[in-house]
C-alpha cells in the first residue's frame, strides 16, 4: 500500500472537504472504472483450473496498488465445513478518489487430506483467503474484468454508425424518425444491430 503525495492528494483532499460537487465525484468514479474494466488482462497472468480462468493473485494485487493504493484487506471470519472445506469471509477497503469503499466476498477451498490427515491445513487456508480477496478486487475495482466476464461491451453507435442511419432516414417519415432517435438514445438500436436498422429502413423507403 502507498501514501499520495503532492498533486494526487491535494486532488482527493478536495473532494474529501467538499470542494467537488458529488455529481463531479461520480463522474470521476466512472471514469475511472470503466478505464480500469478495459485494460486486458495479460495471457502470462491468465491460468486454467478445472476448465475455468482465473487470474494469478500477484497481478491482481499489482494492479490494486498501483490504481487503488490506499486500501487494506481483513479477514473477518473463518469458518470450517466439517473436514472437507474453509470457507473465508474476507473485507477490502479502499478509498476511491478521497471515498472510502468497502466490499465483502466469501471464497471456500477444499481441504487437502489423506490416509494419515490433512496436508497441508495452512496452505488451504491460504488458498481459500486468496480466493477471497481476489472476488473482492474484482468485484470493487474491476480488475481483470475480462477473465471474469464482468466487462460491459461498449454498444453504443460510433459517429460513422450514427451518419449512415442518419443518411438512411433521409425521406423518412417523422413517426419513424422519433422511433429510430429515441432507439438511438435507450441503445435499443446501437452497434450490435445498426446494419439491420438501415436495412429496415431501406425496406420502408422502397414500399
Amino acid at each position: 500500500m502507498r501514501k499520495y503525495k503532492g498533486k494526487r492528494m491535494k486532488e482527493e483532499m478536495a473532494v474529501i472537504n467538499g470542494e467537488g460537487t458529488l455529481i463531479e465525484t461520480e463522474d470521476i468514479l466512472q471514469s475511472k472504472h470503466s478505464n480500469v474494466s478495459s485494460i486486458p488482462t495479460p495471457k502470462a497472468f491468465v491460468k486454467d483450473k478445472g476448465g475455468f480462468d482465473y487470474v494469478d493473485e500477484a497481478y491482481m494485487r499489482h494492479q490494486l496498488n498501483t490504481h487503488y493504493p490506499i486500501w487494506k484487506w481483513e479477514i473477518i471470519k473463518y469458518e470450517f465445513v466439517g473436514d472437507k472445506a474453509i470457507i473465508v469471509h474476507g473485507r477490502l477497503t479502499i478509498i476511491d478518489h478521497g471515498v472510502e469503499r468497502h466490499f465483502d466476498s466469501v471464497a471456500a477451498h477444499r481441504i487437502a487430506s489423506n490416509s494419515k490427515g490433512y496436508v497441508d491445513i495452512g496452505n488451504d487456508l491460504k488458498a481459500a483467503n486468496s480466493d477471497c480477496f481476489k472476488v473482492a478486487v474484482n468485484r470493487l475495482c474491476n480488475v481483470a474484468d475480462d477473465v471474469y466476464r464482468k466487462k460491459i461491451p461498449d454498444l453504443r453507435l460510433t459517429e460513422e454508425q450514427r451518419d449512415e442511419i442518419g443518411r438512411a432516414l433521409d425521406g423518412i417519415d417523422h413517426v419513424t424518425i422519433g422511433k429510430v432517435s429515441d432507439g438511438m438514445e435507450s441503445l435499443e438500436i446501437n452497434s450490435t444491430n445498426y446494419e439491420a436498422t438501415i436495412k429496415k429502413l431501406e425496406q420502408i423507403k422502397e414500399t
